[in-house]
Order: structure tokens, then C-alpha cells, then sequence
């Protein structure tokens, strides 16, 4: 655990840089403004701010910063080719894939659970248990298929954009299989049972469900890393 700890002290530096958290802090601004104004104009229902906490949260501001932190965990390393320095150490290559899932929750957590609290308050404080929820259940799942993605291309942003807007933000609309395999609507789900509340994307998913599917997310997408880890060439 040391070592895994170790290494993700090293990765964070490279992850969490200022134009990063600042550029995914005016993000996070820019939503709650939006909330803020709409709960001031004079033709707006309580449900509204509860489906723009959901729309807002868990299609744009979740996904979007756990794309830029997570692509970078590995990804970063790869391009200025340190990788190289963790790959060549005796140890399992599980530990790297750890180390750079560890580097990118500790900076995600704060970045994208604080912001998403804020939006919450916004819509009521019986929400705020609700949204969090949910935008902790994106969270585990987004950071581990980006992570993940940050090893196989040094395009993963652009590949993770289209996933997130075309994916996430349309196909998943279609129909009831589509959301299925949609996260958005995991994250959906996870807040109308928390907050009791029904939004506008419905989804039949329980909470047993929805913790079944995220952490077969996450140990899929950690075992193709750690698989990719150990057959990739690095230099």
C-alpha cells in the first residue's frame, strides 16, 4: 500500500494543475450561476432546479471534469515519458493502475463533490444527500473507464468528448436499453432514491443495481489497465 501511495503522490502534481482545476472550477461557476438565476426568475417549479441539479451535474459537469483529471493520471506520464521511471520498478503493474485511480479520486473527490453540493443547495437542502450520491456514483465509474483510456490513445480527450456529448448526451436519450448503458442514468437513478425525488430521465435501475454495475465498471476497466500496463511498450 506504501508504494501504491508513493506513486500516486508523484501523479497528482501532474494531474491537479492550476489551468486544470481552475478552467473545471469556472465550469462548476458557471452551473450554479445558471441554477441560481433560474430559481430566481418568476415562472419556475421546485422540480425544475432538481432536473437542471441532474442535467447540469451528471451529462456536462461530472463527466467533463473526471475526463480532464483522469486522461491525464496516466496519460500525462506517457507524454512526457515518465511512465517509464514506475514501469521499470519490480512490482505489479496492478499497483500503477492503483496509484493513478488513488492520484485521480483525490483530486476528484473535492473537485467534483464541493461544486456539485453547491448546485444541490441551490435546488433545496433535501437534495444535497441525493445529488452527491449521484455524482459520486459517475465518479467512480467516469474515472475509471478515462483512466483507462488515457493508456490507449494520446487522443483521449477528444475520444472522451465524443463519448460524453454524443454517447451520454444523446444516444443514451433513445430508449430504455440505451440507457442501460448509459452511466448518466446510473447517476440518475442513484439520486431519485437517495433525495425521493422523480426526474425527467427515468430509469427502473435500484440501488443494489446500480452499485452491481459500477463496480464491475470499475474492476473491468482496472483489470484492462493493469493489462495494458503490462503488455504496452514504454519508453
Amino acid at each position: 500500500m506504501s508504494t501504491i501511495i508513493a506513486m500516486a503522490k508523484r501523479i497528482i502534481p501532474a494531474i491537479a494543475t492550476r489551468g486544470r482545476i481552475i478552467a473545471m472550477l469556472l465550469v462548476a461557476a458557471t452551473g450554479i450561476a445558471v441554477g441560481v438565476l433560474i430559481r430566481q426568475s418568476g415562472d419556475v417549479q421546485p422540480n425544475d432546479l432538481v432536473n437542471f441539479v441532474a442535467q447540469f451535474g451528471f451529462v456536462v459537469f461530472v463527466p467533463l471534469v473526471a475526463l480532464v483529471i483522469s486522461t491525464a493520471a496516466l496519460g500525462t506520464l506517457i507524454e512526457d515519458k515518465t511512465l517509464v521511471y514506475f514501469w521499470l520498478r519490480p512490482i505489479g503493474r496492478w499497483k500503477i493502475a492503483a496509484a493513478a485511480l488513488l492520484a485521480g479520486f483525490v483530486v476528484l473527490i473535492p473537485l467534483v463533490l464541493i461544486p456539485m453540493g453547491g448546485l444541490a443547495l441551490v435546488a433545496g437542502t433535501d437534495n444535497l444527500t441525493g445529488a452527491l450520491t449521484g455524482a459520486a456514483v459517475g465518479l467512480v465509474a467516469y474515472t475509471s473507464i478515462f483512466t483507462m483510456l488515457g493508456l490507449f490513445t494520446q487522443r483521449a480527450l477528444a475520444w472522451g468528448l465524443f463519448y460524453i456529448l454524443v454517447w451520454e448526451g444523446i444516444i443514451a436519450g433513445f430508449s430504455e436499453t440505451t440507457g442501460k448503458l448509459s452511466i448518466r442514468n446510473y447517476s440518475t437513478a442513484a439520486m431519485e432514491h437517495v433525495a425521493n425525488v422523480e426526474l425527467l430521465e427515468k430509469t427502473a435501475a435500484s440501488m443494489p443495481t446500480i452499485l452491481i454495475v459500477v463496480a464491475g465498471i470499475a474492476a473491468v476497466c482496472f483489470a484492462i489497465t493493469t493489462w495494458r500496463l503490462t503488455t504496452m511498450t514504454v519508453e
